[in-house]
């Protein structure tokens, strides 16, 4: 996962999400924080979009059916995962979609698990919690292996 392919899971859906959000070009382009020449190019496939602007429509749409379609249950954790080699948190409460994860292992309290869309993993401890995200393998099974040695 990288920045690129954020931009490419975002950029031919720009006018769905839109459409699916019901909003006009000019209320669009207000919320994103672009002109609406600059939408209308960016929906025609004439512009390139920007990470910037991938990254918030990410987070001011994450609840969009189609985003999540293409992105998981989360578009947001998607594009932090391509800015982080890895994610350690104790404080962010893990989404509970089961559809978008597949457990790989399960060790106690703790949960391995790769999402189905973007194939980055995820360690849940205790109470639903997101331990630690990266989209390398060898990184999660590796950090699998420490908390499974804290007990």
């Amino acid at each position: 996962m990288n920045k690129q392919t954020v931009i490419d899971l975002v950029s031919p859906r720009m006018k769905l999400i839109r459409t699916e959000m019901d909003y006009t070009q000019d209320e669009m382009a207000d919320i994103i924080g672009i002109s609406k020449k600059t939408l209308v190019q960016l929906e025609k496939g004439r512009q390139e979009l920007g990470w910037a602007v991938a990254v918030v429509v990410c987070a001011l749409f994450r609840e969009s059916a189609l985003l999540r379609s293409v992105m998981g249950d989360d578009p947001v954790e998607l594009a932090e995962i391509a800015v982080h080699a890895e994610i350690h948190s104790r404080e962010t409460a893990a989404s509970a979609s089961v559809n978008w994860w597949i457990e790989v292992g399960q060790w106690q309290q703790y949960k391995l698990q790769q999402h189905t869309a973007g194939g980055h993993y995820r360690i849940i401890g205790e109470g639903g919690k997101r331990l630690f995200s990266t989209g390398d393998r060898e990184k999660a099974l590796a950090q699998f292996k420490k908390y499974m040695d804290i007990i």
